[in-house]
């Protein structure tokens, strides 16, 4: 616990909708009460219970943002099942990861345009070396592939979801996707 931290009377510190906004709080808010930051593009997250309940799943598609989530179910992945492909969704307008495996080095973008909100952080220094190296591909989307994968749950499965949380459905219904020789195993024809 930190003793000289000053006590803050809200719980809630509203911060615009970009990352320069966002950071810009969070810097202010630790200057004003010596909190310490726990970035959420350095940490691992799930996908060991997920693995565990099934286990032949040889492909798993996963948004990524900073990259927390992302390096989490790659490493637990590969370290269940080395020979398992972990993919990167990724908006087009918000493709730094992208362009990081690409150039071998984190690229930051100057600004990012997407709707997928959830998906314009940019890759942290601690995840970066987990995608560089266990995930298999960065797949990209226009948003408006993001709005039919939306679109499409809805109608089918009854089910809205958010853009963030359609881009891997967009990612497999895109000719990128279906016409990448790479995953043609992964696409199961319909009888």
């Amino acid at each position: 616990m930190l003793q000289n931290a000053k006590l803050r009377m809200s719980c809630v510190t509203v911060a615009g909708p970009t990352v320069r906004s966002r950071e810009g709080t969070a810097t202010r808010v630790l200057q004003e009460t010596g909190a310490v930051l726990v970035h959420p593009y350095n940490k691992g997250t799930i996908s060991l219970e997920f693995l565990e309940q099934a286990p032949p799943i040889d492909t798993i598609i996963v948004p990524i943002s900073g990259g927390g989530l992302l390096s989490g179910v790659a490493l637990a992945a590969k370290s269940i099942n080395p020979a398992i492909r972990v993919l990167d969704a990724e908006p087009r307008g918000a493709n730094d990861a992208a362009q990081s495996k690409a150039a071998g080095r984190i690229v930051t973008l100057p600004e990012t345009n997407t709707i997928a909100d959830g998906l314009q952080a940019f890759l942290g220094d601690l995840t970066w070396p987990i995608v560089r190296d266990l995930v298999d591909d960065v797949i990209t989307v226009e948003d408006k592939e993001i709005i039919e994968a939306m679109r499409l749950s809805y109608d089918i499965l009854k089910v809205a979801m958010e853009p963030s949380g359609a881009i891997g459905l967009a990612d497999v219904l895109s000719d990128d996707f279906r016409n990448n020789p790479a995953w043609k195993d992964c696409i199961k024809p319909t009888t």
